[in-house]
């Protein structure tokens, strides 16, 4: 069975996430076909798109091939910047072509593209109007090709990546600052693996040095250390830094998402 899910940087004490909701049940039961509705996360960084893209990246692959992703973000450009459905590794995406989709697979070409042009829905005056009806109409099996015109082209935007600076050092970038204050850096274990020819690495932060493992070395408070998260991303977390402490490890270093850090293979 197919999901629909959805992902905005509207927070959750406003309105608009709720009415997003709304909109999609109401589409649904007009076509006849129901089915659950995830909220992904309202609490995107307000026209975030790397942090957009690194969620999405990580949560979409547990839904059922087939699943739709609604996302807007950034969607106070609407209609400057048109609205898109594409189709990446059997998955529905529908939202702004704003660069966002090009970034969530860069590895993969999508395999279908269209401009969301609804002639037929003058009731539709919104972004999420128009969105949620297109998710009703794939979720009741209607073709992509019928949400509008191809898109020959869409908005593409990079992605942050790791540089080398010579066989000892590189710069990461934060992508990701998560709930337990750990920065997620844009370097996987295999890119890292290649890079340093599995040698230790370390790291120095705001004068705080990291060299240590996350289930490798003793731990105690506040000892910053590395991991790998269950994404393959290197994270730098503060020991004991969760709970009323979170955020901890951001705070204390000072680092917030796009800053970069200086990686040195030993």
């Amino acid at each position: 069975m197919a999901v629909i899910t959805l992902t905005t940087d509207y927070g959750w004490r406003d309105p608009d996430a709720a009415g997003l909701r709304g909109r999609v049940y109401g589409e649904m039961l007009q076509t006849g076909t129901v089915a659950p509705v995830v909220d992904l996360t309202h609490s995107i960084q307000a026209g975030n798109l790397n942090e957009t893209a690194y969620i999405l990246r990580g949560a979409y692959q547990d839904f059922p091939v087939g699943s739709i992703h609604l996302v807007l973000v950034d969607s106070i450009f609407w209609p400057e910047k048109p609205l898109i459905y594409c189709l990446i590794d059997g998955h529905h995406f529908l939202g702004l072509d704003n660069g966002l989709f090009s970034m969530l697979r860069p590895d993969l070409q999508p395999s279908s593209r269209v401009l969301i042009d609804l002639k037929n829905r003058l009731d539709c005056t919104s972004a999420e109007a128009l969105l949620a009806a297109a998710a009703a109409h794939l979720l009741d099996g209607g073709s992509p090709s019928l949400l509008g015109p191809p898109a020959s082209d869409w908005a593409r935007m990079a992605t942050l990546h790791p540089e080398v600076r010579s066989e000892n050092s590189a710069l990461i970038h934060v992508q990701f600052v998560d709930h337990f204050g750990q920065l997620v850096t844009d370097a996987d274990q295999e890119w890292i693996q290649r890079w340093s020819h599995s040698r230790p690495i370390e790291t120095s932060i705001r004068g705080q040095k990291v060299s240590k493992w996350w289930g490798l070395n003793r731990l105690t408070a506040g000892d910053l250390y590395f991991r790998y998260n269950r994404y393959g991303y290197l994270e730098i977390g503060m020991n004991e830094g969760s709970g009323d402490k979170a955020l901890a490890a951001a705070r204390l270093l000072g680092v917030q998402a796009g800053d970069a850090i200086e990686l040195r293979a030993l």
